[in-house]
């Protein structure tokens, strides 16, 4: 328990910065007027003693002498002096008796005073540890959100990224390593409904990565044969098929993400053995069979998180699911998209005819049908202005299956 000066001190320092607290300086100053009022009844008492032989006590003057120890309602409530002289005992007796009685009830009240001021303070400081607490816990919880998203703005570089400072700092990297949802490997590891960390080393990461590169690179064959300037790259015809799956808006029954998965991993084993035509002289035994080598090396350099790209490339060339379908469509849009394009820029108007005969009647979904119209009719309209004659039909050389071909979940196809 505090002391009396202590809980004034903190009552007045309390006071400062809370209104509940208050009231220190009204407590200090009616101190000194309980102080003042014992002070006075004493003098008075002495002037009392030295004039009741001679004379009595004015009834005026005994109400003013009254009046400046009657200082609060709240403390006591005071006598009047006698109007008449008695003797000089029972007049002391009687003063000392009424000051004893005042200053009994001062005490009983600064008692009260203090002691309800204690509480306050003790209430105040409660208050202030537990709002110290709460910051103190949202400001914990705020950083340890932010090292749980730091790394996790890329599934494929989370887990390494974070191994390797684990690592720089002398620390075990299978407890260090956070993945995307926020667990260590250790406990990836250990509980099979998440997902592991990667099995592979920065480097086989950097390797995936040039691999992406090259698609960057690469000019789509079909355009290099027919001698197309500033012809388009596989990842320029990779990333115009995954913008066109924002058109879905769900009526179509159609998983938008995974369309875009699908868009995005469909030709990414050109990144190693290239764009394979029917000109090139490769049959489509030949070219699933390196087409899936390719995938399973280029797989393999992000495990485990490699496995789901294989999942997505299978399905696309297994042709079994609606969304793979359409991605297909999306496939042969965008070539016939790119031709009419580059017949406007070269201003050769219909002489990549070839590729709108190769995908005749191959269109599947509704939209894209309709999409597929609307090129056609822009083109017959600018061909007709400007008189162009289409040139004499390509024969377009047959990709001849010479066996089924499994790919690795046991299904084959013959688009």
């Amino acid at each position: 328990m505090f002391s009396s000066q202590q809980l004034i001190k903190a009552t007045a320092a309390a006071s400062a910065g809370s209104g509940g607290v208050g009231g220190a300086i009204d407590l200090y100053k009616f101190l000194r007027q309980v102080s003042n009022s014992v002070a006075t009844r004493g003098v008075t008492s002495s002037a009392a003693e030295a004039t009741t032989t001679t004379t009595a006590i004015p009834k005026q003057s005994s109400q003013a002498s009254s009046s400046e120890f009657n200082f609060s309602d709240s403390v006591s409530h005071n006598s009047p002096l006698p109007a008449h002289g008695c003797c000089s005992s029972e007049s002391e007796s009687k003063l000392k008796s009424e000051s004893a009685h005042d200053v009994n009830t001062s005490k009983q009240f600064v008692r009260n005073l203090l002691q309800q001021r204690s509480q306050d303070i003790q209430r105040f400081i409660h208050t202030q540890r537990n709002v110290d607490s709460a910051k103190s816990t949202s400001h914990l919880n705020h950083q340890q959100q932010q090292q749980t998203t730091k790394f996790a703005m890329s599934s494929l570089a989370a887990e390494p990224l974070q191994a390797e400072i684990s690592s720089s700092d002398g620390s075990n990297n299978s407890t260090a390593a956070t993945g995307t949802d926020g667990t260590s490997c250790h406990e990836a590891v250990s509980s099979p409904d998440k997902k592991p960390c990667f099995n592979t080393g920065l480097a086989d990461i950097l390797q995936f990565m040039e691999l992406i590169g090259n698609l960057k690179h690469t000019k789509r064959t079909g355009w290099v044969l027919r001698d197309v300037n500033d012809c388009e790259s596989i990842s320029g015809h990779m990333y115009r098929m995954s913008m066109l799956t924002f058109l879905l808006d769900g009526s179509e029954g159609l998983n938008q993400i995974r369309c875009m998965e699908l868009a995005l991993v469909h030709d990414l084993a050109e990144s190693l053995v290239g764009d394979i035509t029917p000109f090139c002289g490769v049959s489509k035994d030949e070219k699933r069979a390196m087409e899936l080598k390719a995938m399973e090396d280029i797989c393999k350099l992000i495990e485990p998180r490699g496995k789901r790209i294989m999942e997505l490339f299978e399905e696309y060339e297994n042709a079994q699911s609606a969304e793979s379908r359409f991605v297909k469509d999306l496939d042969r849009l965008d070539m016939v998209m790119q031709a009419f394009e580059y017949e406007k820029r070269d201003n050769c108007l219909l002489k990549h005819q070839e590729f709108f005969d190769s995908t005749e009647g191959k269109f599947n979904h509704p939209f894209v049908k309709k999409l597929v119209n609307e090129i056609y009719e822009q083109r017959d309209l600018l061909a007709k202005a400007k008189g162009a004659t289409p040139p004499p039909a390509i024969v377009v050389p047959r990709m001849e299956l010479t066996t089924p071909t499994n790919l690795t979940n046991g299904h084959g196809s013959s688009s």
